[in-house]
């Protein structure tokens, strides 16, 4: 982590600065499961006893509460914001930029920043009413903007690879041709795209908590399976904090098929059990 603070140069404008930190640290960070696999009643209790920073394990608090104090490392004014009106409320930020004060929210684009995909939360005019209200100064960057920051720090996304991707794999002739199946069944095809996930897909980025890889196999599905695929593709975070691992199901009349993610090495595959 320190590594890629110090790649920040004294010469960048604080916008700059912002942006490389929010989309570069995400990697170092993970959903911390003692909170997120909690009953109702759990969460409940570790919000009202003050949540515990067990980094870098964290929850939307603790996140906006480092990036907070890193940001003011640099000069640059932070807040941590309650941004809606939920028992549990959503903690995130506010900066003040070059252009003024604008609203992050670095645990909704935690996932996107790790496996690279453009962040959506970022200074943008939120929907909740409650960060409106209580903080009618901040502004939207205009997206010109925010992509000529991207082009200055060099960063680019793969959400063009997915869109191109989802045009062809949703529509099941292309698909076939895709994978050069002809006359595949449909459990044939939707192996296929498992398979294709395994040698393509799910080593982009760097996405490690177990929170934060159940997502990137949700991301996948939407953009890879077409609506009666991902009907019966089931994306499952099993073993509670034990045990915990993924687990994907393709619900089939003929019989399911369920495939476990595991970690060998510092690469991650997905391993056939039924």
């Amino acid at each position: 982590m320190e590594k890629v603070i110090n790649q920040v140069r004294s010469t960048w404008s604080k916008d700059l600065i912002i942006r490389f930190l929010y989309i570069k640290l995400a990697p170092y960070f993970q959903r911390d499961l003692l909170y997120f696999l909690a009953t109702d009643e759990e969460k409940d209790l570790q919000y009202k006893k003050g949540f515990i920073n067990r980094f870098p394990h964290i929850v939307c608090s603790t996140l906006a509460d480092f990036y907070v104090d890193l940001f003011k490392q640099f000069g640059i004014n932070a807040q941590k914001v309650i941004a809606n009106s939920a028992k549990i409320p959503l903690f995130a930020i506010i900066v003040q930029g070059d252009c003024g004060w604008y609203f992050l929210d670095p645990i909704n684009d935690l996932f996107s920043n790790q496996y690279g995909l453009k962040p959506y939360f970022f200074g943008i005019i939120p929907q909740y009413k409650t960060i409106r209200n209580t903080h009618p100064e901040i502004i939207k960057l205009p997206q010109e903007y925010v992509n000529d920051l991207d082009v200055t720090l060099d960063i680019n996304y793969l959400d063009d690879y997915f869109f191109n991707l989802h045009s062809i794999l949703t529509n099941r002739r292309d698909a076939n041709v895709f994978f050069g199946l002809p006359r595949e069944t449909k459990m044939d095809l939707k192996e296929r795209k498992l398979q294709f996930y395994n040698d393509k897909l799910i080593n982009l980025g760097s996405v490690n908590g177990f929170f934060e890889r159940a997502q990137l196999y949700k991301f996948l599905n939407d953009r890879i399976f077409n609506k009666g695929e991902k009907r019966f593709t089931k994306v499952r975070l099993m073993g509670g904090l034990e045990n915990t691992h993924i687990s994907i199901e393709l619900i089939n009349r003929d019989g399911n098929m369920l495939y476990e993610e595991e970690k060998h090495g510092r690469k991650y595959v997905l391993i056939k059990k039924s």
